[in-house]
């Protein structure tokens, strides 16, 4: 099997996966949204506002409750399970399993604040 089709067999493994964790628990309940918070407070807090008040600690990193003006949320999912590709430095790359992306993407459309539409989707994930 060659790498690009390895790769793209991954990319759909893990969307299926997604949706899967999705479908086992409702996108929006308050047990995931809570979830989703444990884990951004725990791994993005130290560089990015992750709650509806505050500013970043690193000014380059983007709030979280704004990425919508930035980004389509929903969109995050693949880039959070295979590792995202910023334009802020210095960041380690994350990847997370599927119900942990399920969780961190419900609360980061819970937090949203409300503007216009996204303006560019998230980079392709690092190879």
């Amino acid at each position: 099997m060659t790498k690009a089709v390895f790769a793209s067999v991954s990319a759909v493994v893990a969307s299926l996966l997604l949706v899967g964790a999705a479908a086992g628990q409702e996108a929006s309940s308050p047990e995931l949204i809570a979830r989703g918070k444990a884990l951004v407070s725990r791994h993005c807090a130290v560089c990015h506002a992750v709650t509806t008040t505050g500013d970043s600690p690193n000014p380059s990193a983007p709030r979280f409750r704004r990425l919508n003006e930035r980004y389509d949320v929903e969109a995050l999912s693949e880039g959070l399970a295979e590792g995202l590709a910023v334009g802020h430095g210095p960041m380690p790359e994350w990847t997370f399993p599927p119900a942990d992306v399920t969780a961190i993407v419900a609360y980061l459309k819970s937090i949203q604040e409300r503007g216009g539409p996204p303006l560019t989707t998230p980079a392709p994930p690092r190879p």
